[in-house]
């Protein structure tokens, strides 16, 4: 989901009806090869499981060869649990997870890869990177022995499948005001990605260009780029303007080798004071809010439909596509796409000429739903609702199955003026549906409806059910053919995530939630036998800390921590040992100790190690039975980072800053401290339901970490406190999870 400010609900009205679009319709002279490829090993190999983002490459998020079904669905139990320390705005988990036999991998918002075990939920390998700023979607791809995902941003890398080391990494951008947003699709010896100008380090700032990039996987070069604002003018005004990019992984007709890409919005939305009502691109925005057809192996453009041409409400069409073979309609056979996105309507195209074959809204729709002239800003009481809302309609993945489309819907709506939304939505109070469409008309075949419940858990198809989720963390299985409920399952926190299944198995991400984690329900689940768990949450691996005393603190789950050091071993309790600069000792049934000063055994779930050298250091953890030796597996965590003297005028003071954040901004947009300083923060969040953090960095890119303070969700409040870097400058504090919104300089005198 795109990180958006948020605002209040409004009354909305439901339209039902069948509108024709014609759209803006445009072909390609380039005449590209239908070289039609192949799929990467594994993708064949591990077909009945969840090998790609949406399953397969028609993207249909449907499977037959689980054993779930409707007899037996309500026999889920929980399998098991595995945490992770990440946190985000709208959730840590905005994601796909992918399943090849025995293994889960997934990636969260902080740029961390993991291998679970598919049985146990036990860790195979993790690859930590605690990257900055992300937003979703993303997630991982996989092909040819390597895992693929955004390291960052900025960077895209490949991992080795089996152990996690990283074998490249390229950066395909390198400017701040576009970044990478997608979870990756493989084929044919390349990997495809995208960036998009709603992240990067400046959201929707003036020049911001979406492209598409097919990379080798081999070594990451770049083999073709396509820009998705056409000619690169962003329609004559790039002072302003920005836009497209894809949000979602695309199709792939492996008959033809065809992608089809579905683009993202213009901006600025609504307008500026300069340009109200999108008068700084008018209607002359391709290739945003289209469908394109385009060739994989060489990047050419064969058509075009934009489907929505003066788009001033953030109305994406951002959903991948569906492909559909053989559908009758108007009297002829056609093979499709189905596309949509949160303007709230599906839209049926032919594959071949990219004519527009049905189009038709979902949920709730105001009367004149895209308007094209809101209210002046000067009047600051004068609005219009819209619904959908900025993050309203189709927000996640659709699935499909024997004739029909599956379609999950956000009711949520916010009022506009000429230059901006004026808008706060209430995600945890906010209603969704999931309808049925016939792939035929688009006629609606049943709706299901959730209140409270935003859908932005996608839709899946197993068998004879098709799954969904909500924002509030409730998870369901209708009939597919009546929408009859068969099953329902609060989870412990939100989902705006996507399952994937194998075998008897359904793996939801949780990603809305104190304590985020990946959920396995299976037929033959334990109720909740988890595997133990350890991660360490401060410091961040690769920050760089002023001072010679550093605090680790760690997040332990499914394992009782007790004071019981020495005495016989019970399972499921024990004890921590905190490891500095050596490896955590694995061998079973020995004592996990070393040197003198170089372990600690506790049961605290912090440690400080004090009068540390400057330098670089390796700070580990790892849970032990109570007679010290470790658990079978092992379960250990680790971290390096760098200490830097501390010096300069600010040695011994001490400065205390009272810190705010409401209607997601802080009250401070400079913060001025002595260098060396030890400096407290007393933190007050009032934004209602929002969380919210304060960390400071050496730049806005956030390439080092100074101090990263915890996350609380409002309206509460924290006291941080850290130690000033002692080199006089200006430094970069934010808001971890509203980076774009929320950020200042942090001076040092």
């Amino acid at each position: 989901m795109k990180n958006k400010k948020s605002m209040f609900m409004a009354l909305v009205v439901a339209i039902l009806t069948i509108s024709i679009i014609t759209g803006c319709f445009g072909t390609n002279t380039n005449n590209p090869s239908k070289n039609p490829g192949t799929p990467p090993p594994e993708v064949t190999t591990y077909a009945a499981d969840w090998p790609l983002p949406n399953h397969d490459y028609r993207n249909t998020r449907e499977t037959t060869t689980s054993s779930i079904t409707s007899s037996n669905v309500n026999q889920l139990s929980v399998a098991w649990m595995y945490n992770i320390s990440a946190s985000g705005a709208f959730g840590a988990l905005p994601t796909i997870p992918l399943i090849l036999g025995d293994t889960v991998y997934f990636h969260d918002i902080d740029a961390n890869i993991h291998a679970v075990d598919l049985n146990t939920g036990a860790r195979k390998w993790m690859k930590m990177y605690n990257s900055q700023g992300l937003e979703g979607p993303f997630g991982v791809a996989i092909g040819y022995g390597k895992i693929f995902m955004q390291k960052d941003n900025y960077e895209f890398m490949a991992l080795n499948l089996t152990t996690g080391a990283e074998l490249w990494s390229t950066q395909i951008n390198n400017v701040n005001t576009t970044g990478i947003d997608i979870q990756p699709q493989v084929y044919d010896g390349l990997v495809f990605t995208s960036t998009v100008p709603g992240t990067g380090d400046i959201f929707y700032a003036g020049g911001g260009m979406g492209k598409l990039f097919a990379l080798d996987v081999n070594n990451g070069s770049i083999v073709w780029t396509f820009n998705t604002v056409k000619d690169g003018d962003l329609w004559g005004h790039p002072e302003v303007n920005s836009g497209g990019g894809a949000w979602y992984t695309p199709p792939v007709d492996t008959k033809t080798g065809m992608m089809y890409w579905s683009i993202a919005n213009p901006a600025p939305f609504s307008g500026t004071s300069e340009y109200p009502n999108g008068e700084s691109f008018g209607y002359n925005t391709l290739y945003t809010d289209s469908v394109l057809a385009i060739d994989h192996n060489t990047g050419e453009l064969q058509w075009y439909n934009q489907v929505l041409q003066h788009d001033i409400q953030d109305h994406d069409l951002q959903i991948c596509g569906i492909l559909v073979d053989n559908v009758t309609a108007s009297g002829k056979t056609h093979d499709v796409v189905i596309v949509s996105g949160k303007m709230g309507k599906v839209y049926s195209v032919d594959r071949d000429t990219g004519n527009l074959l049905w189009a038709v809204p979902v949920g709730e729709h105001t009367p004149n739903d895209q308007w094209d002239n809101f209210p002046d800003t000067s009047n600051k009481s004068e609005f219009r609702v819209v619904a959908p809302s900025v993050i309203g309609g189709v927000e996640t993945p659709m699935a499909y199955s024997d004739g029909i489309i599956y379609v999950p819907v956000e009711d949520l709506s916010n009022p506009w003026n000429s230059t901006s939304p004026l808008f706060n939505i209430d995600f945890t109070n906010g209603k969704g549906e999931l309808v049925a469409l016939d792939v035929r008309s688009g006629n609606t075949k049943w709706a299901q409806y959730f209140d409270p419940g935003v859908n932005v858990g996608g839709a899946t198809v197993v068998n004879d059910l098709v799954f969904t989720a909500t924002y509030n963390g409730v998870i369901y299985a209708f009939d597919k053919k009546t929408g009859e409920k068969m099953f329902e399952y609060q989870a412990s926190g939100g989902i705006n995530g996507q399952p994937a299944v194998a075998g008897d198995t359904i793996v939801f991400p949780v990603g809305v939630s104190q304590t985020p984690h990946l959920l396995a329900l299976s037929l033959s689940g334990t109720g909740g036998q988890q595997t133990p768990q350890i991660m360490i949450t401060q410091p961040s691996s690769g920050s760089t800390i002023t001072g010679n005393n550093v605090t680790v603190k760690v997040h332990v789950s499914n394992f009782d921590l007790v004071d019981k050091l020495g005495q016989s071993n019970v399972a499921g309790q024990g004890h921590i040992h905190y490891f500095l600069d050596v490896q955590p000792p694995t061998t079973p049934g020995q004592p996990a100790t070393t040197a003198q000063g170089t372990f600690v055994a506790t049961t605290n779930t912090s440690y400080t190690w004090t009068n540390l050298s400057p330098g670089q250091h390796t700070f580990a953890v790892e849970l032990v039975n109570n007679d010290h030796t470790p658990l079978e597996p092992a379960v250990t965590a680790s971290v390096t980072v760098t200490l830097q003297e501390q010096s300069g005028g600010g040695g011994g003071a001490s400065t205390t800053i009272a810190l705010s954040a409401q209607n997601i901004a802080f009250n401070l947009s400079t913060i001025t401290v002595p260098a060396g300083a030890q400096i407290t923060i007393n933190f007050q969040n009032n934004d209602a339901g929002i969380p919210h953090n304060f960390a400071v960095y050496d730049t806005s890119a956030a390439s080092h970490t100074i101090f990263k303070g915890d996350i609380i969700t409002g309206v509460s409040s924290t006291t941080y406190t850290f130690t000033a870097p002692s080199t006089p400058g200006t430094y970069f504090f934010r808001c971890d999870v509203h980076p774009n919104q929320m950020y200042g300089d942090f001076i040092v005198q």
